[in-house]
C-alpha cells in the first residue's frame, strides 16, 4: 500500500508529511505573537477567523532557528483534531512511498528526537525523514498550547523581517487570510490538490491522482500517437506514456531537461505530465469552485471539473481521470 507525503525542506534536510494529515498550504503571512510561551511557539495566524497556532519547526525539531522571510511557509496540519500551523523553510513537492520503502530510525537521526520520527525513506540522490505529526506534542505540551491560544496580544514585531516591503507584504497576506469565506464550513467538502502552471495558466489536479514528481527524463517517442503524447518514459521498470501539457491546452511546445513532471495513477495506470513549474499544495473549499466557462470548446470542458480563485489567479482544476484516459491517449 503506498501513502503520499508532502516534502519540506527544514535546515537544508529534506522531511515528509502525510498528505492526509495536511489541511493545507499557505504562504507566511503576519504573525501575532503571544506572550510567555514554549520556544518553539512563534504565535498565532487569523486564517479565515480561525485562530491557528503557529509553530517554527527548526526550534520544534532541536534546529539553528533563523530570521522568518516571506519565503517562508506554513503548513496547516491536523494533530489530533486541533489544526496547527508549521512554519518551514520551503514546500517541495508530492512522493508517493510504500510501507516497505520506509525504514524505521534505531535511537536518534541527526539529533532530533526520536518521537517526531516515521521512518526514513532513501533515495538515489537524498533521503526523506518522515515525521509523526501525532507524536510531536505530549498531553502536556499539546495543554499548553490550548492556553496559549488564550494570550494573544497585538504587537508590531511579527517576523524579524529584513525590510519594511516584507513587513507589509506579510500584512497584506494576514489581512487576506483572515477574511471569512461564508459556505466554507456549509460545503462540507474541500479538496487537496497539486497546483502547477502550463504556459501562463494555473491548474491543478486532485492530489489523490499524484504519485511523485521528478524531473524530466529520457523520453522515447512512439510513432502514430496524439501530437501531445511527447512519447513514454521508464519510471522503476515500468513504462508509461508522458503527455506534453502545453500541446494539450494549445501553447507552444517548450520542452526543457529542467521541466517537471507530474507522476499519475489512474485506475492503476501510471501517466507522467510535463509541466512548467509545480507551485504548490492547495486546499480547495469545492463551495467555491465554478462551472468553466461557456466559452471553452465542449472537447476541452469534458475534462475540466471547474474553476477558482486562488491568490487573486484563476486556477482550472482539471478531470484527472478523463483527462489521462488511455482511449484519449491512444496507447494500450
Amino acid at each position: 500500500m503506498n501513502r503520499s507525503f508532502i516534502t519540506i525542506m527544514i535546515a537544508e534536510q529534506l522531511y515528509g508529511i502525510d498528505s492526509q494529515n495536511i489541511i493545507e498550504v499557505i504562504p507566511l503571512p503576519e504573525i501575532i505573537p503571544i506572550g510567555k510561551s514554549a520556544d518553539f511557539i512563534e504565535g498565532f495566524i487569523n486564517l479565515r477567523g480561525t485562530l491557528i497556532l503557529v509553530i517554527n519547526m527548526r526550534e520544534a525539531l532541536g534546529l539553528e532557528k533563523i530570521p522568518l522571510s516571506i519565503n517562508n511557509s506554513i503548513i496547516n496540519v491536523d494533530i489530533n483534531g486541533l489544526p496547527i500551523g508549521f512554519v518551514v523553510d520551503s514546500v517541495k513537492d508530492v512522493v508517493s512511498v510504500s510501507e516497505e520503502q520506509i525504514t524505521k530510525p534505531s535511537k536518534k537521526w541527526k539529533g532530533i528526537d526520536i518521537r517526531y520520527i516515521y521512518g526514513i525513506v532513501k533515495r538515489e540522490s537524498d533521503s526523506i525523514t518522515i515525521l509523526d505529526t501525532e507524536s510531536i506534542f505530549n498531553e502536556k505540551e499539546k495543554k499548553v498550547i490550548i492556553a496559549s491560544s488564550k494570550k494573544i496580544t497585538q504587537k508590531n514585531n511579527t517576523a524579524d523581517l529584513a525590510s519594511y516591503n516584507e513587513r507589509e507584504t506579510l500584512k497584506k497576506r494576514a489581512d487576506e487570510f483572515s477574511k471569512s469565506i461564508s459556505g466554507i464550513e456549509s460545503a462540507g467538502e474541500n479538496m487537496s490538490a497539486v497546483m502547477f502552471r502550463v504556459g501562463n495558466e494555473d491548474y491543478a489536479l486532485d492530489v489523490k491522482y499524484i504519485l511523485q514528481t521528478q524531473k524530466l527524463k529520457y523520453i522515447a517517442k512512439v510513432p502514430s500517437t496524439p501530437e501531445f503524447v511527447a512519447g513514454v518514459m521508464n519510471l522503476g521498470g515500468t513504462i508509461m506514456p508522458v503527455i506534453d501539457m502545453r500541446l494539450f491546452i494549445g501553447a507552444k511546445r517548450d520542452i526543457r531537461r529542467e521541466n517537471p513532471v507530474l507522476i499519475v495513477d489512474i485506475n492503476k495506470n501510471r501517466i507522467g505530465a510535463i509541466v512548467d513549474e509545480i507551485k504548490d499544495v492547495v486546499n480547495i473549499p469545492l463551495n467555491d469552485v465554478k462551472p468553466p466557462l461557456e466559452s471553452i470548446s465542449e472537447a476541452k470542458r469534458q475534462y475540466i471539473y471547474g474553476e477558482t480563485i486562488i491568490n487573486d489567479r484563476v486556477v482550472v482544476i482539471l478531470k484527472a481521470d478523463e483527462l489521462f484516459s488511455q482511449s484519449r491517449l491512444g496507447i494500450a
